[in-house]
């Protein structure tokens, strides 16, 4: 498969919603593909890892970019740079072991120097391990051996005193070995494990320049050769273990995470796997299965709002340990998701998480071509300075809101609809991405009305539990906001923001 530009390529189904990821990377004269396999008929090594079922919760990528003794190739710290772009809009939020043949190596070294020299605290730990295949830490013997004339700029790289390799190694001395120096910030200093894998048979690569103390990897010997090292069966200790090592890496998500784990009990009281910090239960204050429903009171919603500045305080207490994160499961009414991510919002630098569809959402990214449509009804009082938003994801509740208000004669200068531009449903919003997006823009329309002359703001919703949370996330300094919810038939005031 010959390469024009550098792309991540995703092998096999895979699961979508999987924190971890494991990206190959090819060295010089390599391939996506070929370079994992033994011939065009075998099935490369990533597909092996794909197809085992102890890994089946694990995401495999392959990273190509374009090489050769072809003028004008990328060095690998143009590479790394093409790698982060990548990984930036296909794996966001996602836990990364890379695993690497030759220069691609240096490829992830690279990558994760960019991370500390960036301060780019969220993506360096973002990386739990590399694997090194044969990898010229110090250089490659058969670069030396290239006249100049005929080496271009990629295998230059590869020269014992190249400075571009020079500074890597300085850089990775001063960053990454045994985690760190004593002057790197307390928030960069994180531990990757790494193994580095020596060919016996290696002729290209030095055993010296594969393995360096510096490093800091673990070493593993295999009677293989430079090329060989990575085109193996199952059967081989290679294979065996780059196994072993991705398997130290599938924990549970409760014990891989430094976040604030935070459990709230509603509507019904839930078990979940992983264990809380700190846990609520609200199940007093709910019965869903009555007409109308039993919902919390005013001073029901206040006790409950209470108990969140409570648990906020506690996660600012101990933010820098818990990555300012904080990850809530919750069995609750859309209200008190609006409610949970006003306590945990996105002013205070909080980064909330949600359990959403068997996934976890994260409020850490949005996506920019996701669009929203705003639809304005005038109000029945040109003189009032309410207004009402009306949040139509799932369904589309304009009418019922509108039913409601003149049954209740509420007055109010104008009521804004918003939906997302492919129209209302279940999967109107595919993921967190989009979520944020929503919430962002509701966000600003709220600060339109504000500017409007807008003094008093109702808010109904119906939509996907984690939207309401990323919604409170966002609606913070506009406020009072006035939430409702739904009690069938009709419905009563919940929470303020």
């Amino acid at each position: 498969m010959v390469i024009e530009k550098a792309q991540l390529l995703k092998v096999g189904a895979g699961p979508t919603d999987s924190r971890l990821t494991v990206i190959f990377v090819h060295g010089i004269g390599g391939s996506p593909y070929n370079t994992w396999r033994k011939d065009p008929h075998s099935q490369t090594l990533i597909d092996l890892f794909e197809q085992d079922s102890a890994l089946r919760e694990i995401e495999f990528y392959s990273f190509g970019y374009r090489t050769g003794v072809k003028p004008w190739q990328y060095d690998f710290k143009t590479v790394a740079e093409l790698l982060y772009s990548d990984i930036q809009v296909n794996l966001p939020e996602k836990h990364i072991i890379f695993v690497a043949h030759s220069m691609g190596g240096l490829v992830v070294q690279q990558y994760i120097v960019n991370r500390y020299e960036t301060f780019d605290e969220i993506n360096l730990k973002a990386v739990k391990g590399t694997v090194y295949l044969s990898v010229p830490f110090h250089g490659s013997g058969l670069a030396e051996l290239l006249p100049s004339w005929f080496a271009n700029r990629q295998i230059k790289s590869l020269r014992r005193k190249n400075p571009q390799l020079a500074l890597l190694e300085k850089n990775w001395n001063k960053y990454a070995y045994r985690g760190g120096v004593k002057s790197l910030p307390e928030n960069l200093k994180h531990k990757i494990s790494q193994i580095a894998l020596r060919g016996e048979r290696d002729r290209v690569v030095a055993s010296v320049s594969s393995t360096p103390l510096y490093l800091g990897a673990e070493v593993v010997a295999v009677d293989e050769g430079h090329s060989s090292i990575c085109k193996v069966d199952s059967s081989s200790t290679v294979y065996k273990t780059i196994r072993e090592f991705l398997q130290k890496h599938l924990e549970p998500q409760s014990t891989s995470t430094k976040a604030m784990i935070f459990h709230i009990h509603g509507l019904d009281k839930q078990q979940y796997e992983v264990q809380p910090h700190i846990e609520l239960n609200w199940t007093e204050y709910f019965d869903i299965y009555t007409s109308p429903r039993k919902l919390p009171s005013t001073l029901e919603w206040s006790v409950m709002g209470k108990s969140l500045g409570e648990a906020a305080d506690y996660w600012s207490q101990n933010r820098v340990t818990m990555r300012g994160c904080v990850r809530v499961y919750a069995s609750l009414c859309l209200p008190g998701g609006i409610l949970i991510g006003s306590r945990f919002s996105q002013a205070r630098g909080a980064v909330i998480e949600v359990a959403q569809r068997g996934q976890i959402w994260s409020s850490l990214r949005h996506d920019p071509s996701f669009k929203v449509n705003i639809k304005r009804t005038t109000g029945n009082n040109s003189n009032s300075k309410r207004a009402i938003v009306v949040l139509s994801v799932t369904n589309d509740i304009e009418q019922t809101v509108i039913s409601y208000l003149k049954q209740t004669d509420v007055q109010y200068e104008l009521l804004i609809n918003l939906t997302p531009l492919s129209g209302v449903g279940q999967r109107s919003i595919s993921g967190a991405e989009q979520a944020v997006s929503y919430a962002i823009e509701v966000k600003t329309a709220v600060d339109k009305l504000k500017q409007q002359g807008i003094k008093e703001t109702d808010l109904y919703l119906n939509c996907p539990f984690g939207v309401a949370v990323f919604v409170g996330h966002y609606l913070t300094a506009v406020g009072p906001i006035q939430v409702y919810d739904f009690m069938n038939p009709g419905y009563t005031p919940a929470c303020v923001i």
